[in-house]
């Protein structure tokens, strides 16, 4: 039987054959031309098919030229620019930077392969120094995943890989610090007498973070009805959009929605919240008064001396130095949102209410991040059932 004849197959010179053809054009509108070589030309042949059936299912012409640093600095500007925040652009970005693209970035991105992702992920917990926490591998993950996901969508790769990544166990949870009763009032004494003290009142009291209570507005908090409402929240990040000298942008404090639906919440106000509000208030008209023709009227319930925005890093700066002073454990700012929430577990809170209150996507992330301070509560629910089978001990 005589063999087919093969298209476009020719012998070269050093024995191989060579298989050439164009499959329509780039992306900057040149002919994509392909090579393809074995070592016979039923083989070369072979290869230049196999391609031209990916083309022909959605692969993207360009790809073989794409390397997975290239992709994920296309898809972040593309994709991710005009979606996320920008505080959690700023934070994608940083591990895109620091992490993803120093290691796997090098990799054609039709030649990456589930067990690269999965070394590189395994190496981040396996640092002998400082492995990265749990939830910064998790945000890794979910990068990739998104990367390589909207690759598939494009034709760039057929399959995601990372859909094969398994992560490691975390080896030890890390625990919520929180301040004892003690410790929450040696801070508040040691704030009593500076203009900002409502707003520590309003972390303890409330569990709000600190980006939501620097955004809050009068116009949210009801001291009738004893309430308040999320629905901003305040982050510093950069400025994409203005050119500075070696092209870094700068940064700048913006105003946004939480993050999630159950952000947007309200929260009500105990009789000791209320009274700091209204103290603070009349505090701050004082202040106004003083500023005259500079105070900037943006409604703010915490703010500069001049009404405008406070920075988050400098009520943290304030918030240590005060807590150095007083004696107390050296616990993150975040730790007074921790503490609202074991002092809500301890009077005994519905936990269904205290994951609203919390702004918690749901209960289950309440009961994990708690789960610790919670044993007593467990004993005390099991006391209900004494009694109840009337078991006789023979």
């Amino acid at each position: 039987m005589p063999k087919r004849k093969l298209n476009n197959v020719t012998k070269r010179s050093d024995g191989r054959w060579m298989a050439r053809e164009t499959f329509g054009y780039n992306l900057d509108g040149s002919p994509n031309r392909k090579t393809f070589y074995g070592k016979t030309a039923e083989e070369a042949h072979k290869k230049m098919d196999t391609y031209s059936r990916q083309v022909e299912n959605g692969l993207n012409v360009d790809a073989e030229n794409i390397t997975f640093a290239q992709w994920l600095t296309l898809w972040m500007a593309e994709y991710k620019l005009n979606v996320l925040r920008p505080h959690t652009f700023d934070t994608y970005e940083d591990f895109v930077k620091n992490h993803i693209s120093p290691a796997l970035g090098r990799h054609k991105l039709m030649k990456l392969r589930p067990e690269h992702l999965q070394t590189f992920i395994n190496g981040l917990t396996r640092k002998d120094n400082e492995p990265m926490s749990s939830s910064g591998v998790k945000q890794i993950k979910t990068i990739m995943s998104g990367a390589l996901s909207q690759a598939v969508k494009n034709g760039l790769i057929t399959r995601n890989p990372a859909d094969a990544l398994s992560l490691p166990k975390s080896r030890t949870k890390r625990k919520v610090g929180a301040f004892t009763q003690s410790e929450q009032m040696a801070l508040l004494d040691q704030l009593s007498d500076h203009r900002l003290y409502g707003l520590f009142v309003t972390a303890l009291g409330t569990g709000a973070r600190i980006g939501e209570i620097l955004a809050l507005r009068w116009m949210e908090v009801d001291l009738v009805n004893n309430e308040m409402s999320v629905i901003r929240a305040v982050s510093r990040s950069k400025d994409r959009d203005v050119s500075t000298e070696g092209g870094k942008p700068k940064s700048s404090l913006k105003v946004s929605e939480p993050k999630t639906e159950a952000g947007n919440r309200t929260i009500p106000l105990t009789r000791e919240i209320q009274n700091a509000l209204v103290k603070h208030r009349d505090d701050q008209l004082t202040d106004r008064k003083n500023a005259g023709d500079a105070w900037t009227d943006n409604g703010l319930v915490f703010c500069t001396a001049l009404g405008d925005l406070l920075e988050p890093r400098n009520v943290t700066r304030l918030y240590h130095k005060q807590r150095a002073i007083a004696g107390i454990p050296n616990l993150p700012f975040h730790s007074l949102r921790h503490t609202f929430a074991t002092n809500a577990i301890t009077a005994d809170m519905d936990y269904y209410y205290l994951s609203r209150i919390m702004g918690h996507a749901n209960i289950s992330i309440t009961l994990d991040t708690y789960a610790d301070y919670m044993p007593d509560k467990s004993r005390s629910e099991m006391g209900k059932l004494e009694g109840v089978l009337q078991i006789k001990i023979v």
